[in-house]
């Protein structure tokens, strides 16, 4: 019996999967495995499927594969962000779980030497630039994004005299 692709969306990781291939700029297995919280042996299955279901595509960059949305994996996760928008009032953009994965990361850096810290966290400060600065997501996201960056901006002492 054939797998139905309409179901293949109704569990969690390949949703979240199909999403973060759209969000991260550039996708790869490993960016995407680490977005959704997954192994990335478990990433490459879900990403193999999308790629025989034609919503992906990858190609070689380097000794990694990057990977792109197909104009049907575009129609795909607009259908499912309208879908999560959809569900109600309250429900939250897929921005929210990024920005709640830093937050893990900063938790996680807390206690950590001023140059480990600063090595962890220092990148994460562009992805919060975008959220604070960019089109995407609404004023409460950027505003928890600015908290999130002086958070990260006192564990590795930008500011201190």
């Amino acid at each position: 019996m054939k797998k139905r692709p309409e179901l293949f969306f109704l569990r969690e990781k390949p949703a979240m999967a199909l999403l973060a291939v759209r969000d991260l700029d550039p996708a790869y297995a490993s960016a995407v495995a680490k977005a959704i919280d997954s192994t990335v042996p478990h990433t490459l299955k879900i990403l193999a499927e999308m790629e025989g279901q034609g919503l992906i595509s990858s190609r070689p960059e380097g000794r990694i594969r990057r990977l792109d949305l197909t104009e049907h994996g575009q129609r795909a996760a607009s259908a499912l962000s309208n879908l999560i928008d959809a569900l109600g009032p309250g429900s939250r953009s897929p921005l929210w779980g990024r920005l709640a994965r830093l937050k893990e990361i900063v938790g996680e850096a807390e206690g950590l030497p001023r140059a480990e810290a600063e090595l962890r966290l220092g990148p994460l400060r562009r992805d919060l630039s975008r959220l604070i600065e960019g089109e995407e997501g609404d004023e409460e996201i950027r505003s928890a994004a600015e908290v999130l960056d002086l958070a990260i901006q006192r564990a590795i002492g930008i500011g201190e005299g």
